[in-house]
């Protein structure tokens, strides 16, 4: 068994887990059914149920001229053509008309201009059918400038990597498994678009494959239907995990917007976090100033009778040391440029206000309700937070993770239970003391806990009119608290883990991945990386890749010799087959297991199955000569040598 402890942290992806109708479940690769003839179109990498089935479909053209692979669960891409969607609506959104294919286009063909080993690594253009066959990799060394690119793309043999594998396989339960769209021209991607005079920023934000290359699994299938995790989680699905399904997937969630639940902050998140001399910390929190004023248009142009009828106090000095106080009517404040400017600025420092319009999961507020957490959180005899969580979501188009903290707010609020007031929690009513403030490294005073009320009667109205113009609860109350945990829903083909060490197996890729998923030393070489100066060299020559194909049964022992290859099986394991022939079950599962090709399944028979008796006899076949196909990585040789070695 090959192990890993729990906690151990890792990076890339750990895990994707895919939403079917059969259920969550762990995707690892595709089943054989996606694979084509050459010169056909693969099915889409991620149309499957993670089961083993294709999900049934037809191919069509999209909105931006890619192709679409649609279904009764929507539509899903190859990478290619995801970035050709997205990048359709991006172009779209903005006003500009210019195909995104042809934008593609001027990006590959930038790409291999500046390739410093083109005849190797030619990428062909939008069309062609090498971008929708399914050939998977590890993200391998090199970059790209505008000037000068060294990325491998191809094979020694000219085989086109289009996916990538997860790179931290080895500490991951979950294996290797293909996370990604590979798309090696990002960069002279982006310098087409920002050619166009588009900022780098907003490019990067909206279109995240010009930031690296490569295309998030979630971005070319239904919204909702995948999610990569990238850290590791439990088998049981969490409130976090289900904020990530499609609608109803989970059954009736209610959703939660920030703006329906800022009464519920204790008086502590209305306290601003200040200098000791009164003035504003750390530079100026400008995305804030321009959410806020954005969410504003958007509330006001829904008409003003959404605005609260009542009198606000603001500062219009540049901070409370040399205060500027008026009062006004909040209508007029909104209406007025300069006044409404005051108010966000007034407004900024306090950890409600990021609450409202802000990044809330981080920074100040952050610091706060991790408190509170650990005080109202964790009642005994009562659901635990997550249970809450289970009966909510996040509200839609928050950015910046803003309704995920309202969320985890509401829960909180219901598992710390009525308070006093009716609407109120437990939570709510928490009252300031200076040991908690200092505790948050945050200045006390009593000239500032003269401000609390000041600041929560503005920053509650805001988002009273924010409930309001969007058609949303005002004021939201506590409702019927749960008493009873939402559904259990586990994670198939999650790894099992043994109790006793706390180790998990490990998952493999099932045996018709042999012939699309390469090892580093595969790709042929680049101004940037030789493979053959890898740890991974390969002890054949290069032309021993394997062939691509779409099969991948072995032969069995009394099958006629087969025709030569144009590599055989490695000296070094021709001397051993014999020795593999006289393997009881025990120790023949324990070489398959080093080299990476035991089943998924623990075996229940002590005997080997008939799947295991074929493998055993080819194996020890000396006529047999596709050894080097199948276990095509030298690393992966040099296991399955050590285990003979022991074993002599």
């Amino acid at each position: 068994m090959i192990g890993i402890r729990r906690g151990v942290p890792l990076i890339k992806a750990w895990s994707i887990v895919g939403h079917p109708p059969e259920g969550p479940t762990v995707f690892t690769n595709p089943p054989e059914s996606h694979f084509r003839p050459d010169g056909e179109m693969d099915i889409p990498a991620f149309a499957h149920n993670g089961r083993g089935q294709h999900i049934e479909g037809q191919f069509d053209v999209g909105e931006h001229g890619e192709h679409v692979y649609r279904t009764g669960l929507g539509d899903f891409r190859h990478g290619i053509d995801a970035v050709a969607h997205h990048l359709g609506e991006f172009l779209k959104a903005r006003g500009i008309p210019i195909s995104a294919i042809d934008v593609i286009n001027n990006a590959i063909t930038h790409s291999n201009d500046t390739h410093t080993n083109k005849d190797a690594h030619e990428q062909n253009l939008f069309d062609s059918t090498e971008w929708r066959k399914l050939r998977g990799n590890a993200l391998p060394p090199g970059d790209s400038t505008h000037t000068t690119n060294n990325r491998p793309v191809r094979t020694h043999s000219g085989n086109k990597i289009t996916m990538l594998t997860n790179k931290n396989h080895e500490a991951t339960p979950m294996g290797r498994f293909l996370e990604s769209y590979y798309i090696p021209f990002n960069k002279s991607l982006m310098k087409e678009l920002t050619d166009m005079g588009i900022p780098e920023s907003e490019i990067k934000q909206a279109l995240p494959f010009t930031k690296y290359p490569y295309i998030y699994a979630n971005m070319t299938a239904p919204e909702g239907y995948l999610r990569s995790y990238a850290k590791q989680h439990s088998s049981e699905v969490d409130s976090s995990m289900m904020s990530h399904a499609p609608e109803g997937y989970y059954g009736d969630r209610q959703s939660v917007h920030t703006w329906e639940v800022a009464h519920h902050l204790p008086d502590i998140f209305y306290y601003p976090n200040l200098k000791t001399n009164l003035q504003k910390k750390g530079k100026a929190p400008t995305k804030l100033y321009q959410a806020a004023h954005a969410m504003i248009d958007q509330a006001m142009q829904q008409g003003l009778e959404h605005i609260p009828n009542i009198d606000v106090t603001i500062n219009r000095g540049k901070s409370l040391a040399a205060p500027d106080m008026i009062n006004r009517p909040l209508h007029e404040i909104l209406r007025t440029p300069d006044l409404r400017e005051a108010l966000v600025r007034d407004m900024a420092h306090v950890p409600a206000m990021m609450f409202l319009f802000g990044r809330s999961g981080q920074g100040d507020f952050h610091k706060l309700y991790n408190h509170m957490m650990s005080k109202y959180g964790a009642d005994e005899g009562s659901l635990s937070l997550d249970e809450h969580a289970k009966y909510l979501k996040e509200g839609e188009k928050g950015g910046q993770g803003m309704h995920t903290s309202a969320k985890r707010l509401f829960a909180l609020a219901r598992a710390s239970g009525e308070g006093s007031e009716e609407g109120r929690s437990r939570f709510g009513e928490h009252k300031i003391t200076a040991d908690e403030l200092k505790a948050a490294n945050v200045h006390y005073s009593d000239p500032l806990m003269l401000q609390v009320d000041r600041f929560r009667n503005v920053i509650e109205a805001l988002a009273d009119h924010q409930a309001s113009a969007r058609g949303h609860e005002v004021k939201r109350g506590l409702g019927d608290i749960p008493t009873e945990p939402m559904k259990t829903y586990n994670i198939h083909g999650y790894p099992m883990m043994d109790e006793a060490t706390g180790q998990y197996d490990t998952n493999t890729l099932e045996p018709h991945m042999d012939d699309y998923i390469y090892q580093m030393h595969h790709f042929a070489p680049t101004g940037a990386f030789d493979p053959g100066l890898s740890p991974t060299k390969p002890t054949v020559p290069a032309e021993s890749e394997p062939p691509v194909s779409t099969t991948t049964e072995m032969p069995s022992a009394g099958a006629a010799p087969l025709p030569p290859q144009s590599v055989g099986t490695p000296p070094r394991f021709q001397d051993v087959r014999q020795q593999i022939a006289g393997y009881n079950p025990a120790q023949f599962r324990e070489m398959m297991q080093a080299a990476g090709r035991a089943p998924v399944a623990r075996p229940t028979s002590p005997e080997l199955s008939p799947i295991e008796s074929r493998a055993q006899a080819a194996l020890a076949d000396p006529r047999q000569r596709l050894l080097s196909q199948y276990y095509k990585s030298n690393d992966v040789m040099d296991r399955v040598m050590a285990v003979l070695k022991r074993r002599r």
